[in-house]
Formats: structure tokens, C-alpha cells, sequence
């Protein structure tokens, strides 16, 4: 069932309920406080009979100077109190029926006789043949005779007027009814628009729509909801765009180590081919396996690095307080004699602290950092191996005055076999994965990998961490 409907129906139910109970507690309210006040009329106006009665007979006496017999006078006490709605009975004191007004005998049980000649003034209320009465009887003496007097009145206008009212509800409740399912469909419709436009931006994000938006027109819970449903919508958005440019790069990580095991394998295959249909000759026999043996040592190279990749993500890392400066030295002893036959220098600059690194392979990047700006440095140039801390952070960098970079080519340079000049690259030996290593080891030691480059005047790249 849709949600618009059982809004639709369970504001319904509520009218319904409401209604039904407003309806029966107003009219039995009405009934009773009605009923109450017949019951009270009529036992005055009993009492009031019962007086006047007694009046009526004493008068009798007085004229009559006789013994008055109440039996005698039964007929004409009741002939003078007959009307439409009342009814006037006498008994003696046996319960034996001396006369009556009405229309129709009443054959059930009297108990309010009995309770009459205890001395009890009472009433009963019963119903029959349809209609409702109310039965009031007392006692009349006069010196040594005794009769009963049952007043009986029809109250079948009480229980009408109660009919009539609940047929009032249920006609001004239908009115109502329909009154209120038009207004309920409309207000439902209203409230489920924003929940409506809801599942349509779900569908369309579903169907590959990450820019749809939920439109927010109100501040209530629902708007609420629509506002973090275009939150998690933007999240989801970033993270396919994040996805996607994952997937991209690991097509061009797979498209340039394709073409990185190709290169080699086509110049072994095809120098081995030509090896096979020529006779042999010394200078081209030797030169055909010095480059099978150069492209062998480069495709195992590439391997070992892959390999590297690989066991780096599978490494536990042993984190150890580490002073900086002795490890700067170790790596500048480590490249001075490759400095020194392209006339660099290697400088470190700062002051020591200590950072928490797996020693090996921090110097690692280090030795891999130092090494590429070897690679674009000239002669007479330096490069500085530094550290200094900046609020509250500690910076580890290899500073370079070679020929810099693009800044295009600053955001690439890390992912796997990315050069910046291939011709060099290659020439030198390099295949593109150093960075791709360094950077996935600086992430490991939840440090940050900066770069900062100019065209002709340098490269900074820095190694950051948050303070111990």
C-alpha cells in the first residue's frame, strides 16, 4: 500500500473514532442528564398527586361525614388523572388491581409495590411493547385504609430524542466524512511531494544521475531529511568520481605495464630472430645480445619492482623514534660519489628532531628522492637534504634547482610508471614506479606527500608529519 493512502486512511480512522466516541459520550450525556431530570419531574409530580389525592378524599369525608373507603373512590381518582403520557393505577394492600387509566394491563412483577408498602417512596424504569415508562408507586392512608398509587409514565420521547441525536452525528458525521477525505487527499498529496520527489532523485541517482538534487522548500523533518539526502547524494557523487578516476588509473597502470613488458620482449624476440638467420658474425652477434641482456635486466628490474609494490602493502611496518640529521647523512654518503661525477653537492640544512619511521624504508624514499633530483640536476647545482618543523608539523625534504616541472605534471608524477621525460627515464634506466613506491610508504607512516616545482627553477618535494 502507498503511503499517501494509509495517511489517507488512517486520518480516516481518526475522524471515524473520534467522531464515533464524541457522538456516543455527547448523546448518552444528553440521555441521562434528561432522563435524570423526567425522573426528578416525575416524582414531584407523584408527591404532588399524592397530596392532592389525599385532599381530594379528606374533602370527601369532611362533605360526607361518612367513613371515607378508599376501594369506593379508586375509579374516580384514576378518571381524574387520565392523560396521553400518564397513567394512574390503584391496588389495596393485597397488590390486587382495584383501577386503572391505561390502555393495557402490565403483567410483569411489581416490585415497586412491594418496596411502596415497606414505607418506600421508588421508581423502576422498564420497557415494553417498544416503548419506555417509568413506574412510581406510594402508599395513600387514611385512618385505617390503605391503597397504593402507581403513577406510570410514558418516557418513549427520552430514548427518541436519543435516537434522533445519534442519527444527527451519523448524518453530520458523513457530511463530515466527506468533508474530510477531500481535504486529507489534498493535505496527502502535499505531504508525500517531498517524499515523492525523493524516490525519483533515488531512482535517477540509481540510474547513474550522481548530479540530481532534491529541491528543499521547508524546514521540517522532511526537509531535513531532503538535506541530508543531498548530502549523501554529494558524497556519493564524490565517491564514484573518486572511483572512476581509480578506475582510470589502474587502466593506464595496466596499459603502461602492458607496454613496458612489450618493449623489451619485442627488441629479445626480434633480436634473437635475427641472430637465428644470420651468419655469424662477431660485431652483431655481440651487439644483439647486449641488448637482449640490457632489456632482460630491465623487464627483471620492472619485475622486482612490482614485486616491491606488492610486498609493500602486505608489510607491518616496526615504527621507531628516529633522529633526522644522522639519517640525511647516511643517505648523502650513500649518492656523494654520484653527485660528484655530475659536480653537485649535497648539502643538509636544520636542526635535528626525531620522527617515528621504519628506518630502512624511509631512507628508502629518501635515497629514491635524492636520486631523481640527481637526475634533474645540472653540473654546479645543489641539492638541499633538509628538515625544519612549521606549526606545529615536521617537514623532511629533498630540494632540487634542476629543471622543474609543469603543474600538470605535479599531481601525475605519482602515479606507477609516470615520467616526467621518457627519453631520460629510459635512457637512464628508470621504468615510472619510484614515486608510486615512495608515496605509498609516506601514507603508511600517515605522513603526507607534498611537491612543489617551477619550471627551470626546481623541485621541492616534502615529507610532512604531525607532531609527536
Amino acid at each position: 500500500m502507498k503511503f499517501g493512502w494509509k495517511i489517507f486512511i488512517l486520518c480516516m480512522s481518526i475522524y471515524i473514532v473520534s467522531l464515533a466516541i464524541t457522538g456516543i459520550v455527547v448523546t448518552e450525556y444528553s440521555y441521562n442528564s434528561l432522563l435524570k431530570k423526567e425522573v426528578q419531574r416525575s416524582l414531584e409530580e407523584e408527591s404532588n398527586l399524592h397530596s392532592t389525592l389525599a385532599l381530594y378524599l379528606l374533602n370527601n369525608k369532611r362533605i360526607t361525614k361518612e367513613k371515607i373507603e378508599l376501594e369506593k373512590y379508586s375509579q374516580s381518582m384514576v378518571d381524574m388523572f387520565k392523560t396521553d403520557n400518564n397513567y394512574l393505577e390503584v391496588f389495596d394492600k393485597k397488590m390486587n388491581l382495584l383501577a386503572s387509566n391505561a390502555d393495557k394491563n402490565w403483567l410483569m412483577t411489581r416490585e415497586e409495590l412491594k418496596i411502596a408498602l415497606e414505607g418506600k417512596k421508588n421508581f423502576i424504569l422498564r420497557s415494553d411493547g417498544g416503548k419506555h415508562y417509568l413506574f412510581m408507586a406510594n402508599v395513600l392512608q387514611i385512618e385505617d385504609e390503605t391503597i397504593i398509587l402507581s403513577l406510570i409514565k410514558d418516557i418513549t420521547h427520552i430514548d427518541n430524542q436519543r435516537k434522533e441525536q445519534y442519527l444527527f452525528f451519523l448524518r453530520t458525521g458523513i457530511i463530515g466524512l466527506i468533508f474530510v477525505a477531500a481535504v486529507t487527499f489534498l493535505l496527502s498529496k502535499l505531504v508525500i511531494r517531498p517524499i515523492l520527489d525523493l524516490s525519483r532523485t533515488a531512482h535517477n541517482i540509481s540510474s547513474g544521475n550522481f548530479t540530481d538534487r532534491v529541491k528543499v522548500n521547508s524546514k521540517d523533518e522532511i526537509g531535513l531529511l531532503a538535506q541530508q539526502f543531498n548530502i549523501m547524494a554529494s558524497e556519493v557523487e564524490a565517491k564514484i568520481s573518486e572511483l572512476e578516476k581509480e578506475s582510470e588509473r589502474q587502466r593506464r597502470f595496466i596499459d603502461n605495464l602492458t607496454h613496458e613488458l612489450r618493449t623489451p620482449l619485442t627488441s629479445i624476440i626480434g633480436y634473437a630472430e635475427l641472430l637465428k638467420t644470420l651468419q655469424y658474425n662477431p660485431d652483431i652477434y655481440n651487439k644483439g645480445l647486449n641488448y637482449i641482456h640490457g632489456e632482460g635486466k630491465r623487464m627483471l628490474k620492472l619485475s622486482n619492482t612490482l614485486m616491491d609494490m606488492i610486498l609493500l602493502r602486505e608489510k607491518v611496518f616496526q615504527l621507531e623514534k628516529q633522529d633526522v640529521l644522522p639519517l640525511l647523512r647516511e643517505v648523502k654518503d650513500i649518492l656523494e660519489v654520484k653527485a660528484i661525477d655530475k659536480n653537485i653537492d649535497l648539502e643538509i640544512i636544520g636542526e635535528d628532531t626525531s620522527i617515528l619511521i621504519d628506518r630502512d624504508l624511509f631512507k628508502g624514499v629518501l635515497i629514491n628522492l635524492v636520486d631523481n633530483a640527481l637526475k634533474a640536476s645540472q653540473n654546479g647545482m645543489i641539492i638541499y637534504l633538509g628538515v625544519n618543523k612549521s606549526r606545529g608539523r615536521t617537514h623532511v625534504y629533498v630540494q632540487d634547482e634542476g629543471c622543474g616541472m609543469e603543474k600538470e605534471e605535479i599531481k601525475k608524477i605519482i602515479e606507477p610508471f609516470y615520467r616526467v621525460e621518457k627519453s631520460r627515464s629510459r635512457r637512464e634506466g628508470g621504468v615510472g614506479l619510484g614515486l608510486a613506491i615512495c608515496q605509498q610508504i609516506v601514507i603508511d607512516h600517515g605522513a603526507t606527500l607534498e611537491v612543489e616545482s617551477e619550471i627551470n627553477k626546481g623541485t621541492k618535494v616534502s615529507i610532512i608529519f604531525n607532531s609527536l
